[in-house]
C-alpha cells in the first residue's frame, strides 16, 4: 500500500525567455509593464523560482516562449498574450512531455 507522500511531486513548467527576445516579449505581453526591466533581472528571478521547485523535488520543464508563434498560440487558444496565456501555455507544454498528473 502506497500513500500519496510516496509520489513524487508533479513536473512543473517555468516559462522561460532568451535574452534576445526579452525586449520584443516585454512589449508583446498584457502585463509586461509588472516584469522586471531586463532579461538579467528577469532571469535572476526565474532561476531562483526554477531552483526552489527542484528543492522542493519537482522536476522543473522550461518552456521557452517565441515571440514570433505566441500571439498565435493565444489567439488559437482564446487567451492573451499575459500571465493567462503564458500559463496556459507552459501547463499545455508539460501536458503534452508529461500527461496529465494526479
Amino acid at each position: 500500500m502506497t500513500n500519496s507522500e510516496d509520489k513524487p511531486p508533479p513536473a512543473v513548467g517555468a516559462y522561460w525567455i532568451k535574452e534576445e527576445d526579452y525586449p520584443a516579449l516585454l512589449q508583446l505581453f498584457d502585463d509586461g509593464d509588472k516584469m522586471p526591466p531586463n532579461w538579467k533581472e528577469w532571469l535572476k528571478m526565474a532561476e531562483e523560482m526554477e531552483q526552489g521547485l527542484k528543492a522542493y523535488g519537482h522536476v522543473v520543464l522550461r518552456v521557452y516562449i517565441d515571440p514570433a508563434t505566441f500571439p498565435d498560440w493565444c489567439a488559437a487558444h482564446g487567451t492573451s498574450p499575459g500571465s493567462t496565456g503564458r500559463r496556459k501555455f507552459v501547463a499545455a507544454a508539460v501536458t503534452e512531455r508529461y500527461g496529465r498528473q494526479a
